[in-house]
């Protein structure tokens, strides 16, 4: 019995572990396994980030009018972060978007508005 106990125990702190390593390794990557991954990971809250549109980093791999898009974006202290989302075709040049993320993963994306955009962000923002 003990040893069965031992065993849970080892068992759960291996798996544990491992976990928090990968988490904590794939924070802000920008890859398909760190975004899947990101998307359950305990030590990154959800938060809005907010990205200025630039076509020139928009790409239609699929060849069916959906663009990649791998953009800097900045949290509410303006924060830089980098996020990789697809935006159902061509996005407006310039247009503000309040991205709903979850470390490199993104949720959805609204149209954000400047008196909607905290202040930092904003200034980070027109700087681009």
């Amino acid at each position: 019995m003990k040893s069965l106990l031992k065993f849970l125990l080892l068992s759960v702190l291996i798996v544990g572990g491992a976990y928090l390593g990968a988490c904590a390794y794939t924070k802000d990557r920008t890859d398909q396994f760190s975004q899947a991954l990101g998307a359950y990971n305990i030590l990154v809250k959800r938060e809005s980030r907010y990205v200025k549109i630039d076509n020139s980093k928009g790409h239609d791999e699929d060849g069916y009018g959906n663009y990649d898009y791998d953009l800097t974006s900045y949290d509410k202290d303006g924060n830089p972060h980098q996020v990789k989302f697809t935006g159902m075709g061509k996005l407006k040049q310039g247009h503000f978007l309040k991205l709903d993320t979850k470390g490199a993963y993104v949720y959805t994306y609204d149209e954000a508005f400047k008196r909607n955009i905290p202040s930092a962000a904003y200034n980070k923002l027109i700087a681009e």
